[in-house]
């Protein structure tokens, strides 16, 4: 049998929550969190039929009640929507911004015109889409850098790290010039973060932030683990180096 994944999340939901309220194990895992933000719990599910061992890394989060509000704030305001289509054109020459604001007035002008043409069938409201920005570049574009609400965001457990807490501290500190973190969209509308764990706890459970900008890139699972490890290297490298100055 197999389930969506809002159904999916709601079943699992329902067996941890009622695992949770045996009242010795809650008291213990109460007792294990007192003093912390998050928990992570890490059961093995043995081995699939391929011989891969399988995992299920839960964490249990201490959320205060300010930050609580915050976050139901949050899920109350309408979701923004950006589209981002890339263009290339190797012919036309001339001057860049010239260029962007004749395209940025034909774009808006036919999206007018198509919405005039579906009426009432124009699922799409091409009427109240707003062109935020145009741009035209030389070179490629790799990805897109997006403002996410944190919420929407799926991070992997905080593993246990040997850092020093003047490390942490450092991190922190740094944080809003070491972005932005680098995520992947998932088939739902959230994104998996793909690198900078360490720095999302960062900013989300130590400085409060609620909205993070993310570069979102294109990538499937394999390249995003591999990603991943190079990025929090890099990562470590370089807080290391800051601390040690």
């Amino acid at each position: 049998m197999s389930y969506g994944y809002d159904e999916f999340e709601s079943k699992l939901g329902q067996f941890i929550y009622t695992m949770v309220m045996y009242e010795r194990l809650r008291e213990y895992i109460l007792d294990k969190l007192r003093g912390k933000d998050r928990l992570s719990v890490r059961i093995s599910l043995g081995n699939d039929k391929y011989g891969n061992q399988v995992f299920m890394d839960v964490v249990i989060s201490a959320v205060k009640p300010q930050v609580l509000a915050q976050q139901v704030a949050a899920q109350q305001r309408k979701s923004k929507k950006s589209l981002v289509l890339v263009l290339s054109n190797e012919e036309v020459a001339g001057e860049r911004r010239q260029i962007a604001a004749e395209m940025e007035k034909l774009i808006v002008e036919s999206l007018k015109w198509w919405h005039g043409y579906f009426g009432e069938r124009d699922k799409l409201k091409l009427d109240v889409w707003k062109s935020e920005r145009v741009e035209v570049l030389e070179g490629e574009v790799a990805g897109s850098i997006v403002e996410l609400p944190a919420d929407r965001i799926i991070s992997p457990p905080l593993l246990p790290s040997d850092g020093k807490e003047e490390e942490q501290e450092s991190l922190a500190q740094f944080a809003d010039i070491l972005g932005p973190l680098v995520v992947r969209p998932t088939d739902s509308d959230y994104y998996e973060l793909v690198g900078s764990i360490r720095l999302f706890d960062a900013l989300v459970n130590r400085l409060g932030y609620d909205r993070v900008k993310a570069l979102v890139l294109d990538v499937d699972a394999e390249r995003a683990a591999s990603m991943r490890a190079e990025i929090e290297d890099k990562i470590d490298k370089l807080v290391k180096r800051v601390v040690s100055r």
